[in-house]
């Protein structure tokens, strides 16, 4: 038989910004129009949007690769086609009309009510000066129409300026709406202005990995291209490599019927967790990302290279693998920061996690089909402290190789945040049940304690209460330290995103951001009650990782220089809650861990009693 080459493997390639060939990540550049799109929800909820009558303008903002133009001209395509499916010759038309009607000069289509649709694919096209003018512009469309406009935030920030700065009484306050529904959108998740003719979608809030049915776009890619399109894989069964071919192994892998579904899931879990760390991972990134991790970085022509040097040689396999790959070892810096999701799954790494239950169970003798070094190798008699460093380096990398591939075969799902070295990760996610026992709270103490630690506070067992230091203190702690307020743990809570927006809002309908994007809950909130009864309470956010070191500094673990900008900012908004009124001649003081107060008598001396 011969070495086949497949084509399926090298669409998947193009995806990747490593090499010359990567044209498929963006939607301007793509060549194959048969492929399937990921049904995402914006698009629904923008099909309904254009067709209510006081809409004119509607904004797409977040990270490039989030899919704007993509999403635009999906848009377009739904509306020519109709009810029918939407086929490849639709696909091309579009772009062509994209491409065509550059800056929104003219109509690219029509709503199913009539209304002229301009669409502006890149404000980032124009200047500052040129993209203000075409902001106000389309805040009005000609003949009662509907604009769409897609902007990076930094940009359309940097043009809704220029109205007020450069366009004098035409431009001044008019487009202000947009930032001022942006931040709408940060604050209390609504997307629209109060009179509806304004929408900004923040795509920033999409996920890749939501907690929906479906699961999001990873699940979907990966079934797509491994499972769902099956035919396309035929040629490999044909190709005499195909018993060393690392790509092959992959498909099977994450294909497999009994094992395939767990594995997609693993990956899934990957991607969220990185996600409520911090990181915004946009729809060309996960992209990249997975036709890394499916191809090892290899083409059909690299494994059959190797198959020609040796035919049976299986040790040079192991780092091409998925559950290898994903992490990115083999890609230097530079191509890491070309898709920066590979910084924070590299964060993740259950690799790097030692855990006594994990590892003692695992055996070098299952690592599978291609593993990561020989036996002998590595159990060979050590003479030198060469050979000592040698030995030890081949054990860290076979025990990195066996730890990250039972992560992804292990039935058992329960601990996969521990294994990621989040230790605080199921209690994290427990937050947005709604279903929780309220009585339990020990999320909200360890949240509170983790709140003193900050501010150089360790009490020992849970506590009613909650302290909080003078401002003054939170920089310059002496063995004492003021008291300026104490809070009753009881009117204290912890909430996730969806219902610190609700609260914000003061209402319990679900915030539109919920449902206008591909939704995974990415922070939760304490909130704690305000000094006066009429102000707001004040909110802390905490994203997966800083509840993680929230965490671990309440048990005692704390390092101030490499997390200061951390804990600086988490003393900022503590520094709210300080009480600046309190004109008492009685003054709480912590010595230790020893509450002492400190009164004014007569002659102004000071009397120190035990609190």
């Amino acid at each position: 038989m011969p070495l086949e080459v497949n084509k399926h493997v090298q669409r998947i390639r193009r995806y990747q910004p490593f090499d010359v060939d990567a044209s498929e990540m963006v939607y301007e550049l793509q060549a194959d129009w048969t492929q399937p799109q990921f049904p995402v929800v914006t698009l629904d909820y923008l099909l309904s949007a254009i067709e209510r009558q006081t809409t004119k303008t509607i904004v797409l903002t977040g990270d490039a690769g989030h899919g704007k133009t993509s999403l635009c001209a999906s848009l377009l395509a739904k509306l020519r086609a109709g009810d029918e499916p939407i086929t490849p010759d639709v696909r091309k038309a579009v772009f062509h009309e994209l491409s065509e009607a550059k800056g929104a000069s003219r109509p690219v289509g029509r709503t199913r009510s009539g209304r002229p649709l301009y669409i502006l694919s890149d404000l980032s096209e124009l200047s500052p000066q040129a993209g203000a003018r075409k902001l106000v512009e389309l805040l009005d469309p000609p003949d009662k129409g509907i604009a769409i406009i897609c902007a990076n935030e930094g940009q359309l920030r940097k043009c809704v300026a220029e109205t007020d700065d450069n366009l004098g009484k035409v431009g001044t306050g008019r487009a202000k709406v947009l930032v001022q529904t942006l931040t709408q959108g940060i604050v209390r998740g609504q997307v629209s202005d109060p009179h509806g003719a304004v929408t900004v979608i923040n795509l920033n809030y999409q996920s890749v990995a939501a907690a929906s049915s479906n699961g999001g776009l990873i699940p979907w890619v990966l079934k797509q291209w491994t499972t769902t399109q099956s035919s396309r894989w035929k040629r490999c069964d044909t190709c005499d490599a195909r018993e060393v071919c690392p790509i092959l192994a992959n498909r099977n892998e994450l294909s497999d019927p009994t094992r395939g579904p767990q594995r997609r899931g693993a990956i899934r879990d990957m991607f969220a967790a990185a996600e409520r760390t911090g990181a915004v991972i946009t729809t060309r990134q996960a992209l990249s990302v997975t036709s890394y991790m499916l191809t090892g970085g290899l083409s059909c022509d690299d494994v059959h290279a190797r198959y020609q040097r040796s035919h049976s040689n299986r040790l040079w396999q192991a780092p091409y693998l998925y559950h290898q790959a994903l992490f990115g070892d083999r890609l230097s810096q530079q191509q890491r920061h070309l898709v920066p999701a590979f910084f924070a799954l590299r964060k993740l790494d259950p690799g790097r996690v030692s855990r006594r239950q994990v590892d003692d169970r695992l055996d070098p003798d299952t690592a599978g089909d291609f593993p990561p070094a020989d036996a002998s190798s590595y159990l060979q008699k050590v003479r030198t402290n060469r050979d000592a460093q040698k030995q030890a380096e081949q054990l860290r990398g076979l025990y990195t190789f066996l730890r990250r591939a039972d992560f992804f075969n292990s039935d058992d799902d329960t601990d996969r945040f521990a294994r990621m070295g989040l230790q605080a990760g199921d209690d994290f996610v427990r937050v947005q049940d709604k279903n929780r026992d309220p009585a339990d709270t020990r999320v909200r103490d360890r949240f509170l304690k983790g709140l003193e630690a900050v501010q150089g506070i360790h009490r020992a067992a849970s506590n009613p209460d909650f302290f909080v230091l003078d401002p003054a203190f939170f920089t310059h702690r002496a063995r004492a330290a003021v008291i300026s307020r104490r809070v009753p743990s009881k009117g204290v809570e912890v909430v996730d995103q969806v219902t610190q927006w609700q609260r914000e809002a003061g209402t319990s309908t679900t915030p539109e951001m919920r449902n206008v994007v591909e939704w995974l809950n990415r922070a939760i909130y304490i909130r704690i009650p305000a000094v006066a009864p009429d102000q707001d309470a004040v909110s802390v956010e905490a994203d997966l990782l800083r509840f993680e070191l929230l965490t671990r500094w309440a048990a005692g673990l704390r390092s101030e220089v490499q997390h200061e900008a951390e804990i600086r900012g988490l003393n900022g908004s503590l520094a709210e809650l300080a009480d600046s009124s309190n004109k008492d001649d009685e003054i709480q003081v912590l010595v230790g861990n020893v509450m002492r107060k400190l009164m004014i008598d007569v002659g102004d001396k000071i009397r120190s009693v035990r609190a």
